[in-house]
């Protein structure tokens, strides 16, 4: 799963003088991206729709997710996923997961996976089963390090700014497979119009690379890349002044083509916690 999206946890009530403050009002998102693939040669053609949404809820958050696939995509490999998260805010800020539940239709089956986060164990159920967890299986201590894919980009949401996004190796796990992404530096990017035009600023960027771990089928070393070519790039920025962090681009190369899925909508009410 390598869908972007972003959002929260939330503030306590605290005294101003005699007066009872006012809450900051919850943060909620909504975002929809464009998939376009520019295979070799041959006129772009969009492959893939997301769109997510984000709530914070009382000492945590809430996420889904819908992709669909399209064109030269769908006849490749289907990507048709609706997925959803549940996690708690830390008394550092940061987002960790909880549940995470997700629908993957692939044109053979549709499969339906619940994964739980405890302090101490991460349970998986899957219908149909898996047969096989993948050559190695992850273990107990990679899940628990772990998180989901709709987590890491709550914590893109509200970090404190882009070296708190792009701060290294990440490793993700959805039920089954636990990949890695390593963010490099951030560095200052350019925002095009349409990016400026829904309210981003502070544009940054940095590179990706993606990592095979566990739970896959084995593979040479150069192999375990799911057909990218080159690292990604993820360009995100800040709604605002002072508001949640936005992906508003991520781009690679692959064997197909080049990849780029772009931010087409978002909307944004509520507070940005602060750690």
């Amino acid at each position: 799963m390598k869908a972007r999206l972003a959002l929260v946890g939330a503030l306590a009530l605290s005294l101003a003088g005699p007066a009872l403050a006012q809450p900051p009002a919850p943060l909620k998102m909504s975002l929809d991206y464009d998939g376009t693939l520019y295979p070799l040669n041959l006129v772009p053609v969009k492959v893939l729709v997301v769109h997510a949404e984000g709530h914070s809820t009382p000492g945590g958050f809430g996420a889904n997710i819908s992709m669909k696939s399209y064109g030269i995509l769908r006849a490749l490999k289907r990507v048709d996923i609706d997925a959803e998260s549940q996690g708690r805010t830390g008394e550092d800020g940061q987002a960790y997961p909880g549940a995470f539940s997700y629908i993957h239709h692939d044109g053979k089956r549709v499969r339906h996976v619940h994964v739980n986060w405890s302090r101490a164990d991460v349970q998986v159920a899957s219908t149909p089963p898996y047969f096989d967890l993948g050559k190695p299986p992850a273990t107990l201590a990679q899940k628990l390090a772990a998180t989901d894919p709709l987590t890491q980009f709550v914590r893109v949401a509200v970090a404190a700014g882009p070296q708190a996004i792009c701060r290294g190796p990440d490793r993700f796990f959805d039920g089954k497979q636990l990949y890695e992404l390593d963010f490099g530096h951030a560095e200052p990017a350019n925002l095009t119009s349409d990016d400026k035009s829904m309210g981003l600023t502070h544009g940054a960027e940095c590179t990706i690379r993606f990592t095979e771990v566990a739970g896959f089928k084995p593979k040479p070393p150069d192999q375990r890349n799911q057909g990218l070519t080159s690292p990604i790039t993820m360009v995100f920025g800040q709604m605002g002044a002072d508001g949640p962090w936005v992906v508003a681009n991520i781009h690679a190369d692959t064997v197909i083509g080049h990849a780029n899925i772009a931010l087409k909508r978002v909307s944004v009410s509520g507070q940005r916690p602060k750690p």
